[in-house]
């Protein structure tokens, strides 16, 4: 029962990518946390490498992947069989913007496809995907050939894809195979996107998780120990909330009453618009200056001069002088012979 508990909290968390969106795992493991790329987003093909040496096969597929790819940053995952590189490839910058978008930390990225089984013997194959389906074509366990497309292709476009791998173009397009994912991938990375290439990989997961079940067993039996004294606890703190829960609800109840309280109070204290307009109308020169629009707003107040020679200046040390106002501002209304003034209300 623990071992297969462990196995649950050790399993990887796998972030599925395609063309529109991000599938997030579910659970809370602490496993390996896995990015996984639709076979949508992924160009594919081999590079057979046997005219170059050994030693700098590894060098010469990172200059082909260049010259190849049509991304400005590329993401890639080589599995190599023999002298034969098999390689997808993806835009990485668009894949770390994704991840970056879902909140996601990984540490070993994968092409769809690796999940996929290899088929026992050659073989020629329709796989349906995440999205989409993918053609492949399997020669001595390499995977020769793969295209995707969004649907089953039509019959012309299967002629054309067999065609162009020199098969016959009249086999017929076969029913898509809806294949259950392995556990882990049939292939190990060693490209440049490699983040996971620990040896004896499931050795060190083993001794992590017999590590993990001993420290299980030796926390429970202290749990076990506290057990009854946690009980008594339990009860005294609900024993207590239940004798300080009236004090509580009074505490709040009096709370809302001094906020009530101090809201009507600033309210009895605002002087009122007449005083206002009063202390406004007082400052203006006789007969040449009136007020031509009024706005009032709580603690905001707005109004409209209209006459000859209005001094922004001067209205504005002159208002700023009362104790009803602050803030005062003061410029140039929409007609030439108008002046907006602004200001806040003391109260």
């Amino acid at each position: 029962m623990i071992y297969q508990r462990l196995l649950s909290l050790f399993s990887p968390r796998r972030y599925l990518q395609d063309r529109n969106e991000t599938y997030h795992p579910p659970g809370n493991s602490l496993g390996q946390r896995q990015w996984i790329l639709s076979r949508s987003l992924c160009l594919y093909r081999i590079f057979v490498m046997g005219d170059i040496p050994s030693d700098e096969r590894k060098n010469a597929l990172k200059v082909r992947i260049r010259q190849w790819s049509p991304f400005c940053s590329t993401g890639n995952y080589v599995i190599w069989h023999e002298e034969t590189a098999q390689v997808w490839i993806w835009d990485e910058s668009a894949r770390q913007d994704a991840a970056k978008k879902a909140g996601a930390d990984v540490s070993a990225i994968f092409p769809e496809t690796v999940f996929y089984p290899k088929p026992e013997r050659d073989e020629l194959r329709l796989v349906s995907c995440m999205e989409g389906m993918d053609a492949q074509i399997w020669k001595r366990g390499i995977l020769a050939a793969s295209h995707w497309w969004p649907d089953i292709p039509s019959a012309k476009e299967w002629s054309r894809f067999l065609a162009a791998h020199d098969l016959n173009p009249a086999i017929a397009v076969p029913a898509p195979e809806d294949i259950p994912w392995l556990a882990h991938p049939w292939g190990r990375n060693t490209g440049e996107h490699s983040f996971s290439n620990l040896p004896h990989e499931r050795l060190w997961v083993s001794a992590v998780m017999m590590l993990f079940a001993f420290l299980f067993i030796w926390e429970s039996v202290g749990l076990w120990r506290w057990h009854e004294t946690g009980n008594s606890i339990e009860n005294r703190i609900a024993a207590l909330t239940r004798e300080v829960e009236p004090l509580i609800e009074a505490r709040n109840r009096a709370t809302k009453y001094k906020a009530d309280a101090e809201r009507l109070i600033s309210l009895v204290s605002a002087p009122t618009q007449l005083a206002l307009m009063s202390a406004v109308a007082e400052k203006l020169p006789p007969k040449s200056v009136f007020l031509a629009e009024w706005h009032y707003n709580q603690d905001n107040l707005s109004f409209v001069l209209q006459g000859a020679n209005l001094d922004p200046r001067y209205y504005v040390e002159t208002y700023q002088k009362l104790s009803y106002f602050k803030e005062v501002s003061a410029e140039r209304g929409q007609i030439a012979d108008q002046l907006a003034v602004k200001m806040k209300i003391e109260k």
